[in-house]
């Protein structure tokens, strides 16, 4: 279980970096601030909070 979240949260952490990226490169598409990367962002940070709480038991 530990290592799949941990594959989970790594993944869309790569996706967030791209999607940062593609961001500075044309901010008129507005990737960060649309609906689905918002909600991209919150799945991101979840998946990142589980992760690191089953770490530390």
């Amino acid at each position: 279980m530990k290592k799949a979240l941990a594959k989970i949260a790594l993944a869309l952490a790569l996706g967030l970096i791209v999607i940062t990226v593609l961001d500075g490169f044309n901010p008129l598409m507005g990737f960060l601030t649309s609906t689905p990367s918002k909600v991209f962002i919150i799945c991101t940070c979840l998946s990142a909070a589980v992760t690191a709480a089953l770490s530390l038991k």
